[in-house]
């Protein structure tokens, strides 16, 4: 009952969270073809489950979103070359400098890997006996568990926030759909703990705030100091992948974190034969990933950074 009820659990999630990375498509494709690719992802998932557990939708999971980088990538780019036009008659302080532009796909791919990474824990230790045997053993552990789940919740934040100020120039609307999005994150992943557990549910949601706060602070920051070299526009989108580059450092630290308090090699959490289907190779792997995509995002950064010193 309780394997069938977790599996429920994350075919409701991983269905919601793929009809949120839809919005990575153009609204016009998003219009044709989402409801379509949705149902379709959902029938894939649900029989990936069934078939190979729940284990298994990690690896479904970085092929979708492998696949979703690539031809939402395409689909953008299809869109920009028919606005190309447009987009010339822009003052010469809005263009994006190609470094930026880099500097930006590397934080979507780190944010990608992360949350791969950071979904296949979940669904893992979600899914086994005893895992509260571990934690009750190990306060850090539960503390870098929730701490891996929020800051990737705070990371999808703030990659909507990069995507508004890509795609629109009104900084009002762009802020009031991230608090949007924000309620709509907090409630979606932990708003079941208000019923169950409302003293967990304040905790998290302090600190989910926090992170919120502080990227937003940061964003800011950088945004005030590079406007005047990038412009308006180049200046918000790398405050914003500054933010989300800072969120999902501190994702990757405490995965690493988290990985060796369970100690592989003798944990009976990761022991093989201890739990069915536990792909502890993809864990690694994910986790290998996760810190090299993060190290390439922190390099790009700094690049775009330096860029605006130069020019200012």
């Amino acid at each position: 009952m309780n394997t069938s009820s977790a599996r429920k659990r994350a075919l409701a999630f991983s269905t919601w969270l793929y009809g949120l990375f839809l919005y990575a498509y153009p609204a016009t494709f998003r219009r044709d073809y989402g409801a379509r690719m949705v149902r379709v992802f959902r029938d894939s998932c649900s029989e990936t489950l069934q078939q190979h557990g729940m284990a298994s939708l990690g690896p479904l999971w970085l092929h979708t979103i492998m696949d979703l980088l690539l031809t939402a990538s395409l689909e953008r780019w299809s869109t920009l070359k028919e606005k190309t036009h447009a987009m010339t008659t822009l003052p010469t302080t809005q263009h994006v400098p190609p470094r930026l532009w880099i500097a930006l796909a590397a934080t979507l791919l780190a944010f990608m890997v992360s949350l791969v990474a950071s979904l296949n824990l979940y669904l893992i230790e979600d899914s086994s006996p005893l895992t509260r045997a571990a934690y009750t053993a190990s306060p850090l552990l539960r503390f870098s568990y929730a701490g891996i789940y929020l800051s990737a919740l705070v990371a999808g934040v703030a990659i909507c926030a990069i995507a508004g100020y890509v795609l629109i120039q009104r900084v009002a609307i762009v802020r009031t759909g991230l608090v949007i999005i924000a309620l709509v994150v907090m409630l979606g992943g932990f708003g079941g703990l208000l019923v169950r557990h409302p003293q967990t549910f304040l905790i998290y949601g302090a600190i989910f705030t926090a992170l919120l706060l502080l990227n937003i602070l940061l964003e800011q920051t950088i945004t005030r100091h590079t406007t005047h070299p990038l412009g308006p526009r180049p200046a918000r989108i790398l405050g914003a992948c500054v933010s989300a580059g800072s969120i999902l450092l501190i994702n990757v630290i405490l995965l690493v974190l988290h990985t060796l308090l369970l100690n592989p090699v003798s944990h009976a959490l990761y022991m093989q034969g201890q739990i069915g289907a536990t792909h502890f190779n993809f864990t690694l792997i994910s986790m290998v990933l996760a810190f090299l995509t993060i190290v390439i995002c922190t390099i790009s950064l700094g690049s775009a950074f330096r860029l605006s010193s130069l020019r200012s």
